[in-house]
Formats: structure tokens, C-alpha cells, sequence
């Protein structure tokens, strides 16, 4: 049997507060698609209302060069330390993983204007041969150095 394995991701200085990079994945995590059009082509809140728990959404998206779509599921928000967590439960993805979810751990203002964010991936490969899915994560990487710059 796999077990559950978590790659983590911190980045220091990202150019935006905590309020501001929180309520975006908390209440716009659609607009990725805008802001991101290379890795995005749509995301569709399937249910609820897009921004609590319960919420559910299809994504469709690239990486790596291979279009795919994928459902996830808000499962956890926590406005105090600034906190989402999402599960994955269909799509491309899962014929890979049994498990897989992303964290946005915590957002912390970091000096003036600027925010410590932590992510987390979560996640149980279906077997051996399964890449660790490093793409992901740096994707994640790749979100919060440059969505501040599109924010403003």
C-alpha cells in the first residue's frame, strides 16, 4: 500500500498583503483562468457558492504540455490564519493518485505590502511508477510570485 506523501512549498517575500493574496483563492480562485491563460482554459464552480466549504469546481488546464481536466472540492477555510484546503476527486489526475490535494497553509504579512505564503500537496500514488508531481508544486511557485503583479 502507498502512503501519503506532502511536498511543501514557502515563499518569503510575495509582493501583495495577506488580505489581498488570501481573498483572491479564498473568493476569485476563478480568475486564474485571466490571469493565467497559458495554464487555465476554465474553471466552473459546479457547486455551491465558489468560496466555502462544500464548494465544488471543474477545472480544465495545462501543464507540461498536456491538457487535462480535473474536480476538486473546497474541503477547509480558515479566514483567521488564512487557510483553504482542497481535495481532488476526478479527473486525468486521479487515474494516477488515489489521493491528491492542494494546501494554502497560511499567508503572513511579511513587512510592508508583503506576505509569507505556504503551500502543501498532498498526495497518495496510485503505484511506484507515479511521478512525484513536482509540476504541480511548481506551478503553485510559479501563482504567487506572479499574481501579485496581475492584481493591481
Amino acid at each position: 500500500m502507498a502512503s501519503i506523501q506532502k511536498l511543501e512549498l514557502e515563499v518569503a517575500e510575495v509582493k501583495c498583503s495577506a488580505s489581498n493574496f488570501y481573498g483572491f483563492f479564498k473568493n476569485n480562485i476563478n480568475k486564474l483562468v485571466e490571469h493565467f491563460p497559458e495554464n487555465y482554459q476554465s474553471v466552473e464552480v459546479t457547486e455551491g457558492d465558489g468560496a466555502s466549504v462544500g464548494s465544488a469546481r471543474l477545472w480544465k488546464y495545462e501543464l507540461d504540455g498536456k491538457y487535462a481536466t480535473l474536480k476538486e472540492r473546497t474541503v477547509a477555510v480558515n479566514d483567521q490564519s488564512k487557510s483553504i484546503a482542497w481535495k481532488f476527486y476526478g479527473g486525468e489526475m486521479m487515474d494516477y493518485y488515489n489521493r491528491f490535494g492542494f494546501t494554502l497553509v497560511s499567508v503572513t504579512p511579511n513587512g510592508e505590502g508583503c506576505c509569507l505564503v505556504k503551500w502543501s500537496v498532498e498526495f497518495e500514488k496510485a503505484n511506484e511508477n507515479v511521478p512525484t508531481p513536482n509540476a504541480y508544486v511548481n506551478l503553485l511557485d510559479k501563482i504567487t510570485r506572479e499574481l501579485p503583479a496581475k492584481l493591481h
